[in-house]
């Protein structure tokens, strides 16, 4: 065989071989360019602080913004780690009560998801509220009330009760389209009831990590 005929046999591999893979490669970076993307945030100010009816204080969501293209579809909001402190000031994790879901909630009523996010997009999620109580050990204390669901043993969790002194969670989102979303969430107060609303909010600090 001649130079030229191997040449022409390169080319022709060549031509072969693009043909077959510029679908794929194509494809790859349409779904990159047009891919969701979904990110945590969670500031001290509406709407990620609200005032609901009743006891509660405060009402603390936390924003999931689709900063992508296309819709994140089917997402499941799950708190996966807890950690809180106790009267010495010790890091407890709550390995009892979680993973748990996060159940969404729509005015008054709350249901399980999953949920689809649009692109350039927030949706809110009531992640706890700010309570009192009349129980002697937190008579003068803030407590948080969970807004979640247990995932094993499989049933409601809102009774998950304690001091707001220190709060870690872990929340994760997972997506049918999107990349696993993860983030820490750290809120620090002295938990001390106030006759003052706003002062609570000033002296509660907000953290992602």
């Amino acid at each position: 065989m001649t130079l030229t005929d191997w040449i022409y046999i390169f080319c022709t591999l060549c031509l072969a071989i693009t043909a077959l893979v510029a679908p794929y490669i194509s494809e790859l970076i349409k779904r990159k360019k047009f891919a969701p993307k979904l990110k945590i945030v969670l500031q001290k100010e509406y709407p990620y602080i609200g005032e609901p009816s009743g006891d509660n204080l405060y009402a603390i969501f936390f924003g999931v913004k689709n900063e992508g293209n296309s819709k994140a579809k089917n997402c499941k909001i799950v708190i996966e780690k807890f950690h809180f402190k106790n009267k010495q000031g010790d890091l407890i994790e709550n390995n009892r009560d979680f993973p748990a879901a996060l159940l969404c909630t729509v005015g008054s009523k709350d249901y399980r998801g999953p949920v689809d996010i649009l692109p350039k997009t927030n949706e809110f999620f009531h992640v706890f509220s700010i309570t009192t109580s009349t129980q002697p050990e937190y008579q003068d204390k803030l407590l948080f009330f969970m807004n979640m669901e247990r995932i094993v043993p499989s049933s409601r969790g809102h009774e998950i009760l304690v001091p707001l002194n220190y709060i870690k969670i872990k929340i994760v989102i997972y997506s049918e389209n999107a990349k696993k979303c993860e983030q820490y969430i750290e809120i620090e107060s002295p938990g001390i009831k106030r006759d003052n609303k706003e002062q609570i909010l000033q002296e509660m600090q907000i953290k992602l990590s």
